[in-house]
Parts: C-alpha cells; structure tokens; sequence
C-alpha cells in the first residue's frame, strides 16, 4: 500500500504531514536508545536543564540501528520517490532532537530561516523529521512561514553573517503568517528548501522528541565517503564535529542494512 501524501498541500504550503507513517515500536526503540545509550532523561525532569543551553537538545546520536531501521523503512523511501520523482535516493546520518519545556535561562530557539539560498534551484533538498511522541502545537516542534516559501519577493538576495563569519538565511514574516505544526507519533513532516522553517518555544510541561531523517536525489562523492566510513566507524561526518558531543566515536557496531539501506548509503549502485 502507498503512503498517504498530500502533494498538493506540499505543492502549496511547502510542507506535508504524512500521518502515521513509522511504527510506534520504531519510534519507541529510537527513544530507549536515546535514553539507554546516550542517557537522555526523557522521564527525569530534574535533569532537562542539561539540554536547555544552545543546540544541547541536539542528541549526538546518528548511527544507532534504531535510527537506520527508520531511514531504510520501505514506505519512508516512497514518500521521498514520489516528493523527488525518481527512486535513486542517498540518505545521511542525521540525529535526534530532546527540547525539554522551555524557562528562563533556556536558549530561544534559532529565528525561522532558509538552509540555504532559496532561489538557487539546484539544492533539490527536502527535510522531514519523524515525531517520536505526540507533539502538540505548543510543544517546542516545527514552525514555518508559508506565506513567504511562495512569495519569492521576500526572499534575502544574500545572506547574513554571524558572529562566527557563517552564513544565516533569516526570514522576516508576520505573526499571523507563522504555523505551528502538531503531530503525532509515528507522523512524518516534510518540507522544501524553499520554506522558512523553525522550531518553537516549548510552553507544555513535556519534553519534545523528534528524529531527522531525509533522503537526497543526488549525493557528491566526497558526501557519500564520509556517509559510509561514519557507518563504519561509527564516527560522525566531519561538518557535524564541532557540536558538543559529536566528536566522538559512537559505541554500537555499524548498523544491519537492507538491501535498500545499503542503496540508500551509497555501498551499492541504484
């Protein structure tokens, strides 16, 4: 059976929710692995200060079997077939997200923005996230501005800079033009390069928990090496190593591939 998908609300508002996609028992074997593994206090409150400084939700956790049983999920890989339009797709190593109910002295969550240049038209990239738990609007998840993925006009020309000298594609919308997406467990969300995006203040009193994960019409040679020795060795890809905890070599062994997993990696052709 095809997944659900909602081309036209993709093709309009620059993201679709793909409901009920993954399994719970998929979901729930990537959460006892941030807790068993990587010793997120999903259930301890007296330890979520521990992840409300800047980019501590950010799990350094990206190659555990759990997170490559999700990547290489035969309905997951139809939903990007048909977003992209072709069925030779290449994955990444992305990880996970823990945002605890957010208080004074948390970091605020980084302004909604592009990844990238909008307008450039080779990117080709399409993000999603899979909800590990219910998510409820106000629950710190995904924001976005539709208004401004089809309103080219308000696109930056360029970007800015930061105070580290890296580039940051800032959006500028109205209140009123913001969405704030809730999910539930098990649902995919995507959504185009081309649209603001964001995460929010988490006002509930749960934790947020969510897993990247997307598949690519194309992939660089040097991108792909880096993909599968991070596979290997179990040691994160370099661009991701000057965050707190990504330097660092993983203790699990290299994940089981599917046929499909090992396509989606790069280990073997399309």
């Amino acid at each position: 059976m095809q997944p659900a998908i909602d081309l036209e609300h993709f093709k309009t508002q620059g993201w679709t929710r793909v409901p009920g996609l993954i399994p719970h028992d998929l979901c729930d074997q990537v959460t006892a692995a941030m807790e068993n593994g990587r010793g997120v206090p999903v259930n301890d409150p007296s330890r979520w200060d521990e992840h409300g400084g800047y980019l501590r939700d950010f799990i350094p956790m990206w190659g555990h079997q759990s997170q490559w049983d999700i990547r290489q999920y035969p309905p997951l890989y139809e939903v990007f077939v048909a977003l992209h339009g072709q069925e030779q797709l290449w994955t990444v190593p992305d990880s996970c997200r823990f945002s605890p109910p957010w208080k004074p002295g948390y970091a605020e969550p980084f302004p909604l923005h592009w990844d990238g240049d909008p307008a450039d038209a080779s990117m080709r990239m399409i993000q999603g996230l899979v909800a590990l738990t219910d998510t409820s609007e106000n629950q710190g998840g995904f924001r976005c501005a539709p208004a401004l993925f089809r309103d080219s006009s308000r696109w930056p020309q360029q970007p800015t800079l930061d105070a580290q000298g890296d580039e940051e594609w800032l959006a500028d919308p109205k209140p009123s033009e913001i969405t704030h997406v809730a999910l539930n467990k098990g649902d995919l969300l995507v959504w185009t390069y081309r649209l603001p995006h964001g995460n929010s203040l988490n006002l509930s009193d749960r934790p947020r928990l969510a897993f990247y994960v997307a598949l690519h019409p194309s992939m660089d040679e040097a991108t792909m090496k880096a993909n599968i020795e991070c596979w290997q060795t179990g040691q994160c890809v370099p661009w991701w190593r000057h965050r707190h905890g990504y330097d660092r070599v993983e203790p699990w062994p290299s994940a089981d591939l599917t046929a499909l997993g090992r396509k989606l990696l790069g280990l073997d052709s399309w």
